[in-house]
């Protein structure tokens, strides 16, 4: 990083290194504890929840990423740190995450625009016809404990578009606005209780203005992306565009971040002020759709020239590169997608497709994957791996997992 200006491979290096995707930053353990958990979270401060479980869920990928360990060890350390250590809690900071417990306070104005009408239409509508009704939801957890959506299951079925029932309705309502919070989660259902029975007092009572905790946050996204555009750290936290990108000009006249001119973008980069740039290589990993790194579709383009899209919801016979596709990071670099999905009733992690980012691509890093999926398949507790006919690089993993 030289005069303001960071070519492309800086940028990546940066971006890998802020995520602790890099080899040095974040060894991966074989039995990863809290300490390495609070470690990761240090590292991209909020994580996606995501309910499909094609391989394994997306917040258990990103957390294998960086911590290794096993898929039943990452999900007993996630579950102890939020639902019993409450280190963590869940809410509406991305979309549904993980964060730590102590930064809640700093969406405490989304929480407040929520109760004042700014969320979803179908919920606000039906709030503003139904608040009795919702008073009881909120009364019910308050005599009875933690409670599931299921569990308060009305017959009655609303806009069907919305699939939820009445009880459900109110209940995202109530932890929107932050009067009940996750307590727990079986099968990984929700089970709501009143936010003070699950936020420790202090954190509850910790007032943040709207403007220091946005200002917060656009810090806190800018440390977390390396170096990013103004939607790159707007979107880290899915703040308001006008007002986050009014944070981050006065960031930048305060001497907090830096505008930056990156090669190939074409718009200003933003990094901390006393940002250093160090070269890294990347882990050999394959990524969750939505793991920080490439959530945001636009900066994943930008920095990594790879147009990404996630296509659950196209038909089969439209889909281009599979169902559940993740990314491939070698050497800096997203060079190939592997649709995925786990049998665990057999014992067999499935590869239908992978396509390669190029025509040609060399043995090691075909070995690299290979060598990931044997990887992914024993985190998973898989016995063996099937590689399919779809793809430009099917048939040469095929060979190179024969060998």
């Amino acid at each position: 990083m030289k005069d303001g200006q960071i070519s492309s491979l800086e940028a990546r290096s940066l971006a890998i290194c802020a995520q602790g995707l890099d080899l040095k930053s974040s060894p991966l353990s074989t039995r990863p504890d809290i300490r390495h958990l609070r470690r990761a979270f240090k590292q991209f401060g909020v994580l996606q929840i995501d309910a499909v479980n094609a391989v394994a869920r997306s917040h258990l990928l990103v957390l294998r990423s960086r911590l290794g360990g096993s898929h039943n060890s990452l999900s007993e350390l996630l579950d102890n740190a939020t639902y019993k250590r409450r280190e963590l809690v869940e809410y509406w900071c991305h979309e549904a995450s993980f964060l730590p417990t102590r930064d809640r306070a700093l969406f405490e104005w989304r929480m407040r625009r929520a109760e004042d009408g700014e969320l979803w239409k179908g919920i606000r509508r039906f709030v503003s016809e139904n608040p009795e009704f919702v008073q009881k939801i909120e009364d019910y957890v308050r005599a009875n404990g933690p409670v599931s959506a299921g569990e308060l299951q009305t017959n009655r079925k609303r806009d069907p578009w919305w699939g939820w029932s009445d009880s459900k309705i109110a209940l995202e309502w109530l932890f929107w606005i932050g009067r009940v919070s996750v307590s727990h989660r079986h099968n990984f259902t929700r089970y709501y209780d009143l936010s003070e029975r699950v936020v420790p007092s202090e954190i509850l009572n910790n007032s943040i203005s709207e403007v220091e905790a946005q200002t917060e946050l656009i810090k806190r996204a800018a440390g977390r992306l390396g170096v990013g555009a103004a939607e790159d750290l707007v979107d880290y936290f899915r703040l308001p565009k006008l007002q986050g990108k009014q944070r981050i000009q006065e960031l930048v006249e305060n001497n907090e971040l830096l505008e930056v001119e990156v090669e190939g973008w074409n718009r200003p980069g933003y990094v901390q002020l006393g940002t250093k740039f160090t070269a890294v290589k990347s882990k050999s990993v394959l990524l969750s759709p939505f793991d920080p790194l490439i959530w945001f579709r636009p900066r994943a383009e930008r920095l990594f020239h790879f147009k990404y899209r996630l296509e659950i919801y196209v038909p089969a016979k439209k889909r281009v590169h599979g169902y559940y596709v993740l990314p491939f990071l070698h050497n800096n670099d997203l060079c190939a997608r592997v649709d995925v999905r786990a049998d665990t009733k057999n014992g067999v992690l499935h590869v239908p497709a992978v396509h390669a980012e190029v025509p040609k691509i060399k043995d090691d890093v075909v070995e690299s994957l290979a060598s990931e999926l044997r990887s992914l398949a024993f985190w998973r507790n898989l016995e063996e791996v099937r590689v399919g006919q779809r793809g430009n690089l099917a048939r040469q993993l095929k060979r190179m997992m024969a060998t």
